[in-house]
């Protein structure tokens, strides 16, 4: 097991063979988390990953509303006749 010399400001270099093996490039964002044994540092995925997914929950989603939208409709038009009655009563 190598050593790494902690600099003043507190840095540290990822040895490349680690960053390599958790796909970690110049430019990648990673967090660091407290865990029982010390600090464990992880690669936190690109916003432009997760804009991506998100994106295809959304059309999804969309896909969804539109199928649904009928039966909304007719449950809302159901209400709105029984609270008529309900009312006129």
């Amino acid at each position: 097991m190598k050593v790494y010399q902690i600099t003043k400001k507190f840095q540290v270099t990822i040895p490349k063979r680690l960053a390599e093996k958790a796909g970690i490039k110049p430019g990648d964002a990673v967090v660091f988390e407290e865990t029982d044994g010390g600090i464990a540092l992880k690669k936190v995925r690109a916003a432009k990953e997760k804009s991506g997914e998100l994106r295809l929950v959304i059309e999804e989603f969309a896909k969804d509303v539109a199928e649904i939208k009928p039966h909304i409709k007719k449950a809302e038009s159901a209400l709105i006749e029984n609270l008529s009655r309900h009312v006129s009563a």
